[in-house]
């Protein structure tokens, strides 16, 4: 059976930087072939994803990756344990994964091991520092940073400041969490940091690059420098349509507008009694961006309401969750034409069911189908500002 080395990502959109990132694997791993797990049509910072994940998984895999399957979206759109843990768990179940790659803003692995060990298994000095600090107000992830600090040293305290850090870490967790037989391998980043809004050396963040084209003075001459030469020519020409949460805004209003308290409350990541404050911001304010700001607090960051807004939108609860601790089937999107022999050794060795075609859907059972169907009305929902695709009559991408 091919050994196959895993990532998790969004490619929203792919840039230089995730090439480098594919190539830098294969030279650590000795050439071996590269699935992507990827967020489908909403990612994990509350957002629908920029591009639609056909088109991603195009580009992935004239970037060099062998094989893409979808994340879905109770694990894409999501905080970054569970976010790890799908990915980490979907990757698994394929059979073939024996490697997770990740980008990283710090390269040396030891104190990435060292920071998810530490916070794996949450020793009583840790506690106490994280108590003290979540006390004073601070967002959880903040305070988790800041005690991670107090007892590790600041320096490689410091690691949980940087958002790819922070998901390197989620990733050894749910390796170790679940038992998997999976080597992490730490890419350091270079060139633009994620979310960094500037340009640096011919190089941007995905976070710049969206929001250059939303804005009616891109900076195509950056971003033509920043991304491979078939991602441009789609944007510029339009074939990849440019998909965002503001186009749904009056969708969410009207989502929320339709809930109790009591199923406001009953939605991932609502605690602390902040369904009183959505259920009052949705009925004063008359745009999404206008009810993220009025609901933020120091305690929830945005990108954590934002997910609860969506989540709103998309029908999905705690209980959802508690169904769906782990993937229930491996979606596929495409694959290598040289590499279709993976999807032979896939049909073999899979742990899940494997979902290419619609024929594949209508054998899920009733619990993976019901997950499924999440996943096909995630795929309507964010198309409600841009052309309408099928989730079914796109044929599998073979590049």
């Amino acid at each position: 059976m091919t050994r196959c080395t895993g990532i998790i990502t969004e490619y929203n959109p792919l840039h230089n930087g995730h090439v480098y990132h594919i190539e830098r694997t294969k030279s650590i791993t000795g050439g071996a072939p590269i699935i992507v797990a990827m967020s489908g049509w909403f990612v994990q910072r509350g957002d629908a994803a920029a591009f639609d994940p056909y088109t991603r998984a195009m580009w992935a895999l004239k970037a060099g990756a062998d094989m893409v399957i979808q994340l879905p979206v109770m694990f894409s759109m999501s905080g970054a344990e569970r976010f790890a843990r799908g990915g980490a768990h979907v990757l698994y179940s394929t059979g073939l994964v024996g490697k997770l790659s990740f980008g990283a803003e710090c390269g040396n692995m030891d104190v990435i091991s060292r920071a998810a060990e530490l916070l794996l298994h949450e020793p009583a000095g840790y506690k106490a520092e994280l108590a003290s600090i979540l006390a004073s107000g601070k967002s959880y992830p903040s305070a988790a940073a800041e005690a991670l600090a107090r007892i590790i040293g600041q320096d490689d305290g410091d690691v949980l400041s940087s958002p790819n850090n922070i998901l390197a870490i989620e990733y050894i967790q749910a390796i170790k969490r679940a038992g998997f037989d999976m080597e992490p391998v730490a890419v350091e980043r270079t060139g633009a940091m994620h979310d960094s809004d500037e340009a640096v050396f011919g190089s941007m963040s995905a976070s710049a690059i969206r929001n250059s084209l939303k804005s009616n003075n891109g900076n195509m001459e950056a971003i033509e420098q920043a991304v491979p030469q078939y991602v441009f020519d789609a944007i510029v020409n339009n074939n990849a349509a440019i998909m965002h949460a503001d186009g749904l805004s009056q969708a969410v209003l009207y989502a929320l507008r339709k809930l109790t308290k009591e199923e406001i409350a009953d939605i991932p990541d609502v605690a602390e009694g902040l369904e009183n404050t959505i259920y009052l911001s949705c009925r004063n304010t008359t745009c999404f961006d206008e009810l993220i700001k009025s609901i933020k607090t120091k305690r929830y960051t945005l990108a954590r309401i934002r997910r609860i807004c969506l989540n709103a939108l998309l029908g999905i609860t705690k209980g959802d969750y508690k169904k769906a601790e782990t993937p229930k089937y491996i979606r596929v999107l495409g694959i290598k034409k040289a590499s279709l022999y993976l999807m032979a050794e896939m049909a073999k060795s899979a742990k899940l069911p494997i979902v290419a075609c619609r024929r594949d859907y209508d054998k899920l059972d009733a619990e993976a189908r019901a997950c499924f169907d999440k996943d096909i009305f995630a795929a309507e929902t964010a198309q409600l500002n841009a052309p309408y695709i099928n989730e079914f009559a796109r044929k599998l991408i073979i590049v």
